[in-house]
């Protein structure tokens, strides 16, 4: 992995052992200055470094291609956001992917730290043996979870007809030397499972801070990881189990109201950093959380100002009077560029890649749809009206029936899209039902007076690998797992 190209900060805390320099391979000498973590105190710092790069969820271009942010005419001039954003397929976005690397790079950089841990956490001293079981299921739990993002992003969808596709380098040593095999999907995905079943006994029931593994974000990760295998039976358990340690749901109504003369005042001439100063802070401590992980473009500003703001077509899909479009998002016009969104106003860090109890709600309830019969599938609406309830107006709410399987699906998986719009679970979730004709989507907007359309076979649902990946392969080779 010695030539893996692997961006870290520097970690402050005069204990990192074996840093990575930006634009460099791996070094083969520690540097000066720098000790080799020994105490479990040392190897538990990298757990609690909130700015440490294997925490940064880069997903920019899933927001692209989703159309869950807007993109103006000048910003469309790079043809790479072109391509994903008016899904031109003429368009071969593996020449043109020159800057898309940071999800891999941050996620391999925690790869990196999680072998580590995992490869000295029988010497560390100054520790209880059940400290030392703890932190390293806590590192098999977040290298799985490393996998999963870059594997969600750059290979094809698991199913049945692609496990023998390559998928991405697997590295399971922090040694210089360690091979970077490009595996298949279906080995993978074995390797992730692995991991997550491995880290359960041990991790703790709370974490010391909010990106510390627990036993409720193993459940958590399981059921995100057997539904994207489409295994509704797997999900189903471990959503369930889940939701059995942490069921609690944030309140958006309460939280506009406590602040809806702000959210009130009109769109011109209010600025989106007067929303900014004011919001208050809840992010990481949100009660849904299981555990945090920012993205880049939501890093410290949240979803704030034309950046992160979303285009008309798609605050569409937001039913009347749903809180989370309020608290986030205000209707402008901009004059000077002759530009109409939905520009955002919600200042607070988003948990953009992290796990949420909300997530297993829509888990829980897809799975039982999936099962049929009118008391599942009535069942799965009742799952789904009990988040809506703390999202929607009482003025507008209504309870969501559907008498079919497939309707109910549907409605769990649109209502889904809007609780994690600017994440990666809507663009998961589009992959995973692509795979399957009953549910496939071929989404379509206006372009320049035309229809264009994102179709469920489009290569576009996979990400090229930036050409310095390509040019890094480490001890392995990679090929392209999307032909343009």
């Amino acid at each position: 992995m010695n030539k893996i190209v692997v961006y870290t900060r520097l970690i402050a805390l005069s204990i990192v052992a074996l840093l990575l320099s930006s634009c460099t391979e791996y070094l083969n000498e520690i540097p000066k200055g720098q000790a080799i973590p020994v105490t479990w105190d040392d190897f538990n710092n990298f757990l609690k470094n909130e700015y440490f790069d294997g925490y940064n969820s880069e997903m920019g271009q899933v927001y692209v291609l989703m159309n869950d942010v807007y993109r103006s005419p000048t910003q469309l001039n790079t043809k790479l956001t072109h391509a994903n954003y008016n899904w031109d397929e003429s368009i071969n976005r593996a020449d043109e992917n020159t800057n898309d690397y940071y999800l891999y790079t941050n996620n391999y950089s925690g790869v990196f730290y999680a072998n580590l841990i995992i490869e000295e956490a029988d010497k560390m001293t100054e520790c209880t043996e059940e400290q030392r079981r703890m932190i390293k299921a806590q590192a098999h739990m977040l290298r799985a979870m490393f996998y999963f993002h870059v594997a969600n992003y750059h290979a094809d969808q698991y199913s049945p007809s692609t496990l023998d596709k390559p998928s991405i380098p697997l590295v399971t040593s922090s040694s210089v030397e360690a091979p970077s095999p490009q595996v298949t999907i279906g080995e993978l995905y074995d390797f992730i499972l692995d991991d997550l079943h491995a880290s359960l006994e041990h991790l703790p029931l709370e974490g010391e801070t909010y990106h510390h593994p627990t036993k409720v974000a193993g459940y958590g990760m399981l059921a995100r990881v057997y539904l994207s295998m489409s295994d509704y039976e797997n999900a189903l358990k471990y959503a369930d189990l889940a939701l059995g340690m942490n069921d609690a749901l944030f309140d958006w109504i309460a939280y506009y109201e406590a602040d809806a003369a702000r959210y009130a005042e009109p769109a011109p001439g209010f600025p989106s950093s007067s929303y900014s100063t004011k919001c208050k802070p809840m992010a990481k401590t949100n009660p849904e959380n299981y555990i945090f992980r920012y993205g880049s473009a939501l890093d410290w500003s949240g979803i704030s100002g034309k950046s992160m703001g979303i285009p008309l077509h798609r605050a569409a899909r937001f039913e009347e009077g749903d809180a989370r479009l309020r608290t986030h998002w205000k209707r402008r016009y901009y004059a000077s560029t002759n530009e109409d969104l939905y520009f955002g106003i919600h200042g607070e860090m988003m948990n953009v890649g992290g796990i949420t109890s909300p997530e297993m709600y829509y888990i829980k309830a897809e799975c039982l749809a999936r099962k049929g019969g009118a008391s599942n599938v009535n069942a799965a609406m009742d799952l789904l009206n009990t988040v809506r309830k703390t999202r929607i107006f009482p003025e507008f709410y209504a309870d969501a029936t559907a008498s079919t399987t497939k309707e109910a699906v549907n409605k769990i998986i649109d209502e889904k899209a809007n609780e994690y719009i600017q994440t990666m679970i809507p663009f998961w979730d589009l992959r995973r039902l692509n795979k399957d004709p009953e549910y496939a989507r071929t989404l379509s907007k206006e372009v320049g007076g035309k229809t264009v359309s994102l179709k469920p076979d489009s290569h576009l649902w996979t990400m090229p690998f930036a050409s310095r990946i390509l040019l890094n392969p480490g001890n392995g080779t990679i090929v392209q797992n999307t032909p343009r």
